[in-house]
């Protein structure tokens, strides 16, 4: 089968490899529909995150069973299925505790990231990690499901009251996946963004959108009834700094976006008199059947899906969600919000 594959030059490639094959009785085959891009697969073509060499990348996807071990009961040939990439060993201290995002051997089991994922035609894993779609979904607010997860996990942790106010820093798809949740929980939803494109599609989803340079505190003062936000998101990675002066007192700061090289520097006297929380909202524990069972209530999620792409031309959509152009490393505008790269182009 045809698949794109991260290779020891630390370059994605288009090439044949093996099709995969059932070797457990709990094993599952699925031929997969489409795989979205996400910003972890983006991190790592730039260098920001690492993946094993001669690995499958892609981890966001749906996709038909084709196949099924002999004691494979949640799925049948033929079901419609979204598969959970966040995988575990379910053995482990941690595991055992219910921290499956913590597994001892977690990067071993990332889809993708330590094994094999799903930008190709097929892929088997564990029925355990497989769920049913209903009939009525869509392929592409399926696809963003995974996401979904990992967003419904940090809106918990956050507390969201009717009372509070919300500031989302950033508006790519998990970005606006916490303004489209926040909003429905909160009393006002504000997000920033520097990309046009971007921007014009939060204000379908959030109350304010402004470029980070137009929110001043004055401003905030006019629209939030003269106070600072109660949670903060940094759906970035690296504004900590530039969010920390916004924060009212009893606030949430809650870091989402992945950046290693990044370092936020605060005197922890500041967060005691003020009573400020910093929430490491780590990753999503089991908040899949969760997050499908939001989806279904949610068909405002396939608007994020701008782009669907065959396989074979995965540069082209990767270039178009880089943010910059890599041969230069010169700025360009994003024109997507979220990709799929579909594997099968006549539908399945």
């Amino acid at each position: 089968m045809k698949a794109l594959v991260w290779t020891d030059n630390e370059i994605l490639e288009y090439r044949e490899v093996e099709e995969p094959q059932i070797k457990k009785n709990n094993d599952v085959k699925i031929k997969i529909y489409g795989t979205g891009i996400c910003g972890t697969d983006l991190n790592v073509f730039k260098g920001k995150l690492r993946a094993v060499p001669n690995m499958i990348m892609g981890h966001e996807s749906v996709g038909v069973v084709v196949e099924i071990g002999e004691d494979v009961k949640n799925v049948s040939v033929g079901d419609r299925v979204v598969i959970d990439p966040t995988q575990f060993c379910g053995k482990c201290y941690y595991c055992r505790k219910g921290l499956t995002c913590y597994c001892e051997d977690f990067d071993a089991w990332q889809l993708g990231i330590g094994s094999h994922g799903t930008f190709g035609e097929y892929y088997v894993g564990e029925d355990r990690f497989v769920y049913k779609l209903p009939d009525s979904m869509e392929w592409e607010r399926a696809t963003l499901i995974e996401p979904l997860s990992c967003v419904l996990s940090v809106i918990e942790k956050a507390n969201i009251k009717p009372e509070d106010s919300v500031l989302v820093l950033g508006c790519g798809p998990i970005g606006l996946l916490v303004q489209m949740i926040a909003r429905k929980l909160a009393r006002i939803t504000v997000a920033t963004e520097i990309s046009s494109f971007r921007t014009e599609a939060a204000r379908k989803i959030t109350n304010y959108v402004y470029h980070p340079q137009e929110l001043t505190l004055e401003e905030i003062y006019r629209i939030n009834q003269g106070r600072k936000f109660d949670v903060i998101f940094d759906a970035i990675g690296n504004q900590l700094d530039w969010a920390y002066p916004l924060i009212e007192k009893g606030g949430r700061l809650v870091p989402m976006g992945f950046d290693d090289t990044y370092e936020f520097k605060i005197k922890p006297f500041e967060l005691l008199s003020k009573g400020i929380t910093i929430i490491g909202t780590g990753e999503a524990h089991h908040m899949m059947e969760k997050a499908l069972s939001c989806a279904i209530d949610l068909p405002e999620l396939s608007s994020l899906i701008t782009e669907k792409v065959l396989l074979e031309n995965f540069d082209t959509a990767i270039n178009n969600l880089m943010g910059f152009d890599p041969a230069t490393n010169e700025r360009k505008e994003i024109t997507s919000i979220k990709t799929i790269l579909v594997s099968a182009p006549s539908g399945i």
